[in-house]
């Protein structure tokens, strides 16, 4: 097994380095339905994807939000295991042509 020099590591680093995006504006919070959203953005634009959807779980959320209090709310649930389904599935379809292949 060859060692490494300071030279190697200094070079593996600097090439995982992040840069901006020159494909996404990354400063920009899109607001709206996600799945318009997501149509919107050019393909291969991203390298890792993280979602947290709604999971079916059967039950009614509610968070009181901000200073006012606002109360805010949604229900998880869907009239089936297969509407929820039908709800996911563009959306992980268009998550699929947003990430990067890899290399």
């Amino acid at each position: 097994m060859a060692k490494k020099t300071a030279n190697s590591k200094k070079e593996t680093k600097s090439k995982t380095v992040a840069k901006p995006s020159s494909l996404v504006d990354t400063r920009v919070i899109y607001c709206g339905d996600n799945l318009e959203q997501l149509k919107k953005l050019p393909e291969n634009c991203v390298d890792l994807i993280y979602i947290d959807p709604p999971f079916n779980s059967n039950r009614n959320y509610e968070v009181f939000w901000g200073e006012t209090k606002e109360k805010r709310s949604f229900d998880d649930r869907h009239a089936s295991t297969q509407a929820y389904i039908e709800f996911m599935r563009p959306r992980c379809v268009e998550l699929h042509h947003l990430i990067l292949p890899p290399v």
